[in-house]
């Protein structure tokens, strides 16, 4: 089974990486591409903006911390839109699925873990899109502890509690940290605390470790009451996914919608893409992030838009087979099935996207 989300409510001023990463210069440079049930669904939607009015439609978008909301309206790419665009704010993309799954989002962004225990579950959802990180010697995931903590390597976490929220990268990240440092997954405590909350713990020092991701790491750094012992640079890729629900995506005009929004994402990358100082000031301002953090956490998350290859599906595989040899799923999944392929490749090759 999926491990239950959390919705405990955010400080907006501790963002994600993953809403920084959309706002990065580098980060915009390549689009993330959209995608329906199957490429009749794709064609449908495609005649369905040409023939008929969106006046009326509504498309919830599960976002993380005002990502996406924060980048249309800096760049003003939803003025002209038929459609309405709802906007829920969420951490962490268990309850993104979550929110699909229930019905209340259409889509919704997030890393590669969750969609494994999505398709674990039974969640009807497809994965439609991918972003990867262009700079392996980087990584925005790293662990911390209190800085008057004794532990000052990953081997010495043993026995220890670190908070990690279940069922994401974070946790991934945790399950190969440890397997690297020789120590079994079942030798810590884990701690289920929302990426938010894990970093506010270890600050406090509640917890002995926690898994966190920028900005975090260099807001909780900058206050001198934690230290980084490892983050994943040449351990984990840095993988982005786009969602959908099948319903959102078994609703022609809802479908046609979703694809005019993406198109629309598209030209406001475009446009933070050639002025980076209006990205981080966006943010700077929405989040109340310092700049200089700004800056830090992305440089520590660049990544560009790829069509979903079979080294990005052997990926996905690979670590969820490690997810089900720790028992965390029940059995062995074919993770190909939770990728809508036909209309990725139709919609990756439009956007002239590369492997």
């Amino acid at each position: 089974m999926s491990p239950t989300p959390s919705r405990a409510t955010a400080n907006p001023s501790r963002l994600t990486t993953r809403a920084l990463r959309r706002v990065s210069a580098a980060a915009l440079v390549a689009g993330l591409a959209l995608g329906a049930a199957s490429t009749a669904t794709a064609t449908a939607a495609g005649a369905q903006t040409k023939s008929s009015s969106l006046a009326g439609v509504t498309i919830t978008f599960g976002d993380q911390l005002k990502e996406f909301q924060t980048i249309f309206a800096a760049t003003d790419a939803l003025k002209g839109a038929a459609y309405t665009v709802n906007w829920t704010n969420f951490v962490g993309g268990p309850p993104v699925i979550a929110a699909e799954t229930g019905g209340s989002v259409d889509i919704g962004d997030m890393a590669e873990t969750p969609t494994i225990f999505a398709q674990s579950a039974g969640d009807p959802v497809k994965v439609l899109a991918a972003t990867v990180g262009t700079n392996a010697k980087t990584s925005p995931y790293a662990i911390l502890v209190p800085s008057g903590s004794a532990i000052k390597t990953v081997a010495q976490l043993r026995g220890h509690t670190v908070a990690v929220q279940e069922g994401t990268i974070e946790q991934y990240y945790l399950v190969q940290a440890l397997a690297q440092a020789h120590v079994p997954y079942s030798a810590v405590h884990v701690d289920n605390l929302t990426l938010t909350t894990a970093s506010t713990a270890v600050t406090n020092g509640q917890v002995d470790a926690a898994v966190v991701v920028q900005p975090l790491t260099a807001l909780d750094e900058a206050t001198g009451k934690v230290r980084q012992i490892a983050n994943a640079a040449g351990l984990l890729q840095t993988i982005g996914y786009l969602t959908a629900s099948t319903a959102a995506l078994g609703n022609p005009q809802k479908a046609a919608a979703l694809t005019d929004f993406i198109g629309r994402f598209y030209k406001a990358e475009a446009t933070l893409a050639k002025d980076p100082g209006l990205a981080a000031a966006t943010y700077a301002k929405t989040y109340g992030v310092p700049l200089a953090v700004a800056k830090q956490a992305a440089a520590a998350a660049v990544s560009k838009g790829t069509p979903i290859t079979p080294a990005l599906i052997s990926y996905q595989q690979n670590e969820a087979d490690v997810f089900q040899r720790l028992g965390l799923i029940p059995s062995h999944l074919q993770v190909q099935g939770i990728f809508d392929l036909p209309f990725n490749k139709v919609v990756a090759h439009a956007a002239g996207l590369q492997s």
